[in-house]
């Protein structure tokens, strides 16, 4: 009996030991391959970091993201756009207490422009620390087997324990091995769970990210700087903020709101030419009624199309315009406040220079320059002159704000009287090419005349060789040379009349042009 108690108790020590030996022998590939991952990035970590200070510092943000075919919008933190592949990854703790921060925050501001009474709680001013290191592990499905398997092994040991008194030897050997082997078995069925534990962990740290096609985003809201991510950039990474002092407004501050709308989509929005952070569609809010100029820009193939338009902004009313983008050419976009000022391009105004344009207009293929200086003139107002760079394939915006003359009436007197003798200058250069049309007239006129009296002589000559002879022939000859004598001396009347105005308007544009 004694021998066949002994041989059981080794026939289990040794089923136990078999199944650790297998348990263990699955267990070193993970190991190996994590470790060897492990030491990959370690050594990516090390060449990034000393990579780190040339390459473009970066941020992950919190984000919203809506996938073609979803019903909800979804919350992860936004790492980067790589190879058309967005990259997101779960929030941690941390993370979700900031991201629910910024909820309350954003829904705090609505209550507030509503007019609503927002209370105030004791952590609301309260930060959330980002760096913080998660409270828990990350809890992944093996994770949760392993905690409910070892929840189970507990409540199976918390059990009471028969401690065999009543037993014989036979008995309470079989009972000791059994609890013998229950031990290695929850030994080893621990080891196995810290095992893939670990190697849940691992593969978390390996592959962290949740990957999606960019096309297959609806929108990609970035809740932290609260603008939208342009899904149209195919390397994009969220750029480290700086603390710069805003030395001037992107735009006058107001209570009205415009939305833009642009042909195509997920274009950069800019006012008079200051670039936002926004993407069209999109509203810009809080801005001071007015006219602006709102421009669009997309970049295609490499190459930017840009669409603008001048908008008038009313507090009281929906504000929406759609802008289409243009393709690329050099263009000049004159704009001023007020509109119809005169504009001069490389050139002062003065006497003899009309004005080459009025705002607000787009001139097209213009000749690109390195400099050129741009003059604004209007009565009641300070003359202005911009110094600018035409580029090519641009849209080139010169808008100016400019400045009211209120008490210097002298300076508006002078004004006046220059555009009168501006205005009478160019009568005189109208009536110097006007002249041009009766001088030319008179000269024709006055050859046809010659023509007439040369034929009218000819018939002369014929008829006094033929005198002696009346005939049919010779009285035609003699009629006709009095109807060509008329018809000249007509002809000459008229040339000498327009030639007489032409000569008039000619005096009196030179009198009135210098």
């Amino acid at each position: 009996m004694f021998k066949r108690i002994v041989f059981s108790s080794f026939f289990a020590l040794a089923s136990v030991f078999a199944f650790a030996d297998d348990a263990v022998t699955e267990q070193p590939a993970p190991q190996v391959e994590s470790s060897s991952s492990e030491a990959s990035s370690s050594s990516v970590a090390v060449s990034s970091s000393s990579e780190e200070p040339e390459g473009p510092k970066y941020r992950e943000v919190p984000v919203r993201y809506w996938v073609n075919g979803d019903s909800v919008e979804l919350e992860a933190i936004f790492v980067k756009i790589e190879n058309d592949t967005v990259y997101l990854k779960k929030p941690t703790e941390a993370e979700l207490k900031h991201i629910e921060h910024i909820t309350d925050q954003q829904a705090i501001a609505l209550q507030e422009s509503n007019g609503q009474e927002v209370e105030q709680t004791e952590d609301e001013n309260e930060e959330v620390d980002l760096n913080a290191k998660p409270a828990e592990i990350i809890m992944t499905d093996a994770i949760k087997d392993s905690m409910a398997a070892q929840s189970d092994t507990t409540k199976a040991e918390a059990a009471p324990v028969d401690d065999g008194a009543d037993d014989d030897l036979e008995t309470a050997l079989q009972k000791e091995d059994k609890r013998v082997k229950m031990e290695e078995i929850a030994k080893m069925e621990q080891e196995i769970r810290e095992r893939e534990i670990q190697d849940s962990i691992a593969a978390a740290k390996k592959n962290p990210y949740i990957k999606i096609f960019r096309f297959e985003l609806k929108r990609l809201y970035n809740m932290e700087d609260e603008v939208m991510i342009d899904l149209s950039l195919s390397n994009y990474v969220v750029p480290e903020k700086r603390v710069i002092e805003e030395t001037i407004e992107l735009y006058p501050p107001g209570n009205a709101n415009l939305l833009v709308v642009s042909e195509p989509a997920a274009c950069s929005l800019f006012v008079n030419g200051i670039p936002l952070k926004q993407v069209a569609p999109d509203t810009i809010r809080n801005i001071k009624p007015g006219k602006y100029t709102i421009s669009v820009m997309k970049v295609l193939k490499d190459v930017e199309w840009w669409g603008s338009a001048v908008v008038r902004i009313n507090a009281d009313s929906v504000n929406k315009v759609t802008i289409p983008v243009l393709r690329p050419s050099t263009r000049l976009t004159l704009n001023s406040n007020p509109e119809a000022a005169e504009v001069y391009v490389g050139e002062a105004p003065s006497l003899n220079k009309m004005p080459h344009y009025m705002t607000d207009m787009i001139v097209d293929n213009v000749k690109p320059q390195v400099k050129t200086t741009v003059y604004f003139r209007k009565v009641g107002y300070r003359d202005t002159s911009v110094t600018t760079e035409i580029k090519p394939y641009m849209p080139n915006l010169v808008y100016v704000d400019m400045t009211p003359v209120l008490d210097d009436l002298e300076f508006i007197e002078g004004q006046n009287a220059f555009n009168k003798e501006r205005g009478l200058r160019r009568i005189g250069r109208g009536l110097l090419w006007s002249s041009i049309v009766p001088i030319i007239a008179g000269g024709v006129m006055w050859y046809l005349a010659e023509r007439d009296w040369s034929k009218a002589a000819d018939k002369k000559h014929a008829y006094e060789r033929l005198s002696a002879f009346d005939s049919d022939d010779t009285r035609q000859m003699v009629k006709d040379n009095h109807e060509l004598n008329d018809s000249g001396d007509t002809k000459c009347g008229v040339a000498i009349g327009l030639g007489a105005l032409g000569l008039g308007l000619l005096t009196a544009g030179i009198i009135l042009a210098f």
